[in-house]
């Protein structure tokens, strides 16, 4: 019976899928030499967020043919050296997409509506604080947009629908020039959305390419009355930067569900700061969501090790240029790969 490791606990729809079917090992923490050591004879791995797979630990991973995440973002694989190595790097792009939405427009309307402020004020007695008139209206205001993938899009069509907002877009993957699509409006220039947004939301993956694509300069182009959103990865904004805006009143306020550093240690402002929601990498774990990426994780799994290829691999092109995929057909090296 072949081994999978979980890099952690899965929902039980995700197990109840496997039990039977493979060997289920549990990671006891998520140390990186503890997924090293783990890693050395099993020939599946499933992983969430909090664990990483780098080219050390692929490195030991003699049997390994799979490393399948239960969310679309793989910047804790070392793809390359995944695919090297001939392991199928397995993503869920699409699956998250509408609990991240609902999240994100959460953190929109809290912000517009001041909603954890007005808890705290109530609960400390501060009645008066209702006419301090901070919350605003949704209708005719500006949502900016960087990033208008699954998540994106959906984020835009609820806030234009619902509440009547104007949508901006950047997304050079879509639309290289300015154009309006979807009743969003493209801009080619990135400091345009940034610019003219009362709310800027990102959903873009976290890549080399995105690492601190949100800098200073781009937030001093901010309104200061505007807000700032990211529930995609931490690294896509450069996080010393965005405390000295918010410090310094650059702009009004931040929604954070995502942190250069996770859990973000005890001494980083962020946590400190009253003007900043803050939640816990978790916009995807709903009771809802955890059970589809659990189970569908699980069957990437088990359909390689039935010999199918699973729905959504990430290295797929690089795997077929490298000969180990062919014409929707495991050949025998993957198939038989160092198994045991």
């Amino acid at each position: 019976m072949k081994k999978v490791l979980l890099s952690q606990p899965i929902h039980e729809a995700g197990m109840k899928l496997l039990k039977g079917k493979v060997e289920i090992i549990v990671a006891p923490d998520t140390s990186e030499a503890t997924m090293r050591k783990l890693c050395r004879d099993v020939h599946g791995v499933i992983l969430r967020t909090t664990s990483r797979v780098r080219k050390e630990v692929i490195a030991q991973a003699k049997i390994l043919q799979i490393i399948s995440r239960t969310g679309a973002g793989v910047d804790n694989v070392d793809v390359r050296a995944a695919t090297k190595g001939g392991i199928l790097v397995c993503n869920l792009p699409g699956v998250n997409s509408l609990s991240v939405a609902e999240h994100t427009v959460a953190f929109i309307l809290s912000l517009a509506k001041r909603l954890p402020f007005m808890d705290k004020w109530t609960r400390q007695g501060n009645w008066s604080s209702r006419n301090r008139y901070e919350a605003a209206d949704l209708k005719g205001k500006v949502l900016g947009l960087i990033g208008v993938g699954n998540i994106g899009s959906r984020v835009a069509r609820i806030c234009q629908g619902a509440f009547g907002m104007e949508i901006l877009g950047y997304d050079p993957f879509l639309c290289r020039g300015s154009e309006t699509k979807d009743g969003i409006q493209f801009c080619s220039d990135i400091g345009q959305v940034l610019q003219e947004a009362d709310f800027v939301s990102v959903h873009v993956a976290g890549t080399a390419q995105t690492h601190n694509l949100i800098s200073w300069n781009l937030l001093c182009r901010m309104k200061r009355s505007a807000y700032f959103i990211n529930t995609s990865r931490g690294g896509v904004i450069d996080e010393k930067a965005l405390i000295k805006a918010l410090r310094e009143g650059r702009i009004a306020g931040a929604a954070l569900d995502v942190f250069s550093e996770e859990p973000p240690f005890r001494n980083n402002p962020l946590l400190k700061m009253e003007n900043v929601i803050l939640s816990p990498h978790s916009a995807s774990l709903t009771k809802e969501c955890v059970a589809r990426l659990a189970n569908e994780a699980a069957q990437a799994v088990l359909d390689l090790f039935s010999g199918r290829l699973p729905k959504n691999i990430f290295n797929r092109k690089e795997l077929e240029e490298a000969g180990f995929i062919k014409e929707d057909q495991l050949i025998k090296k993957i198939q038989n790969k160092r198994a045991s």
